[in-house]
């Protein structure tokens, strides 16, 4: 910084910092300072005289400059007005017109474009031979050898060099892994970003329609509920409203206190398409498990119990299990109840993120969860496979996996619609998406041995969830510490320009290609959006939000992962936490 304009202390700190660097390189003491910005021979102002005499006390030799070309300014104005960029005669000629002034040329070689100043050297140290000036360095100037400017340290302190050198070090390469991950962090997303869309472009395979003259199709739902009095009518009705097929849904409460089961009994006892079961709780895969012994349906389709389906989501799902190589069917996962921020970045991540993704990597088989809230299965590959397991927190994605690993083909009908309960409030969403995180690590770990095996899903889909959803969620918040970090300086920087005259404020180059990356990833995923929400023939008005959840919405997802990975490293385990309801979700008509 500007010595001028900071405290004591800051100046103390700076020149210790920058001695105990250089002496862990060369080994040597450093004797000389020259103060930045202000390094005129003869100081005027307070500012000035504070870091020479904070110096003084420290023991250094202030060596100021009396003449300064200002080789670090690149733009020079024309007589006619105009700017043009700073020319090597320029800079010979400014020294030469001061050489009788003083004896120290300041000169630069860093903090931007120094070609003009290297190529003016060679001319510049003819001239001043030519005119009889001898050079040398500033030690020599004062008599003094290099020995003398540098001596060697004490042996009391070379113990301490390697402890500098590996602190300078480490501090060092901190701040490059930073950066190479910020920028490949970046680059992967791009990359990421225009793979999914170029799949998810592409024409997709679609289910043979039904034949109107055949039988319709049996299909058993599985409804797993607890506490779900509030929601669960809305759910059945929208079940039993479906059309095209023979439809029986199968509930079980699982030990809810909140009457659930007098709600469904007292709605539809007298419905024979609604066979209802109790149990003591033992969470969603033991529920689930229990309806899949009571389905006689060549074909069950697990929904959640706060979710409503569009009257032909279940048709248009049945329809692929005509191929025999479809093993499970994916759905098409909105958000029902879009009342707030929360919920609204919620949607969006939905329709841009999940379902996007999905539609790619159908394309490869490469599926990585059939979703709870609407996933269709064929009924003899659960049973084959043991059905749900309670092992992971993530039961439907451990299943999907499960499936995929057996050589089934897993599908997906973007046009068969769900309407969920997304939570309202930032608590309940913290809750639901550390769940959702701790049981993909959990799922991670325990198919770990498919990872680059079964085609794209185990070289493409299993890989890219380690790098997008755990390792990049990790290093994320240090990636936009250091980025808010470098934006605060320059700024800082800029600031302190406008108030003092003598400060240059030069824009760090590499701060601006940060920059420029970060602004081209957002345009980006902001593109994508567009696309998307095109693909689902969803309204664009909610958009503009995509960029905001950055700064709040995707800060939660890394407290989530990194919550998440405290806990499976320490080896404790996690229950669902169940989330409050409010049926609030408004499902379209038909």
């Amino acid at each position: 910084p500007n010595m001028a304009h900071v405290d004591e202390e800051r100046v103390r700190l700076e020149l210790t910092a920058t001695d105990r660097a250089l002496e862990s390189i060369l080994g040597r003491q450093v004797t000389l300072f020259r103060p930045p910005y202000n390094a005129d021979s003869e100081p005027e102002s307070y500012g000035e005289i504070l870091p020479i005499a904070v110096a003084s006390k420290l023991g250094y030799t202030t060596a100021g400059e009396s003449i300064d070309p200002n080789d670090w300014n690149l733009s020079r104005p024309n007589p006619d007005g105009g700017t043009h960029r700073l020319r090597p005669d320029e800079i010979v000629a400014d020294v030469l017109a001061q050489a009788d002034a003083g004896h120290a040329i300041l000169l630069h070689d860093a903090g931007g474009d120094r070609s003009a100043t290297v190529k003016a050297l060679p001319v510049l140290i003819d001239a001043l031979r030519a005119r009889g000036y001898r050079l040398t360095t500033i030690g020599g100037l004062v008599g003094r050898t290099p020995d003398q400017t540098m001596p060697a340290l004490p042996k009391g302190e070379r113990s301490l060099i390697a402890a500098d050198s590996a602190a300078f070090g480490f501090s060092h390469a901190v701040g490059v892994v930073l950066f190479v991950g910020f920028n490949l962090a970046i680059g992967l997303g791009l990359a990421r970003i225009v793979l999914m869309l170029a799949l998810a472009s592409r024409r997709r395979r679609r289910a043979e329609p039904l034949d109107p003259a055949a039988p319709k199709p049996r299909v058993d739902v599985l409804v797993a509920a607890y506490n779900e009095a509030t929601v669960i009518h809305r759910t059945l009705d929208s079940l039993l409203a479906s059309r095209d097929v023979d439809v029986s849904v199968i509930v079980v409460d699982d030990g809810s206190s909140d009457g659930t089961y007098d709600v469904v009994k007292a709605a539809f006892g007298n419905d024979p398409r609604v066979r209802l079961r109790r149990k003591a709780n033992g969470g969603k895969a033991s529920a689930l498990n229990l309806a899949l012994t009571e389905a006689t349906a060549p074909v069950v389709v697990g929904v959640d119990a706060d979710t409503q389906l569009s009257g032909d989501a279940l048709a248009r799902l049945a329809a692929w299990f005509a191929d025999p190589k479809v093993g499970a069917v994916a759905g098409n996962v909105k958000v029902g109840n879009r009342s707030n921020l929360v919920t609204r970045w919620q949607s969006i991540e939905y329709i841009t993120s999940q379902n996007i993704d999905r539609r790619a990597l159908a394309l490869l088989n490469a599926v990585t969860v059939v979703p709870g809230a609407i996933g269709a299965w064929r009924t003899e590959a659960l049973r084959s496979l043991g059905g749900y397991r309670s092992d992971t927190l993530a039961e439907d994605m451990d299943l999907t996996w499960r499936v995929r690993e057996a050589g089934w083909v897993i599908a997906n009908e973007p046009t068969a619609l769900a309407f969920t309960e997304a939570p309202s409030s930032l608590g309940g969403l913290l809750k639901q998406r550390f769940r959702w995180s701790f049981g993909t690590l959990q799922c991670l770990w325990k198919h770990r041995r498919s990872t680059f095996r079964h085609g794209w899903f185990g070289g493409l889909a299993l890989p890219s969830l380690w790098l997008f959803q755990i390792v990049g969620q990790v290093l994320a918040p240090l990636i936009d510490l250091q980025l808010a970090a470098a934006i605060l300086m320059q700024g800082l920087a800029w600031l302190a320009a406008a108030q003092h005259a003598d400060v240059d404020a030069a824009p760090n180059p590499t701060l601006w290609f940060t920059l420029g990356v970060y602004v081209a990833f957002t345009l980006l995923e902001l593109a994508a959006g567009w696309v998307a929400f095109g693909f689902d023939r969803e309204r664009r008005g909610d958009l503009w939000l995509l960029p905001t959840q950055r700064f709040v919405y995707r800060q939660i997802m890394y407290v989530v992962v990194w919550r998440a990975l405290e806990r499976a490293l320490s080896g404790l385990g996690q229950t669902w936490g169940k989330l409050k309801r409010t049926g609030d979700v408004q499902a379209p008509a038909g």
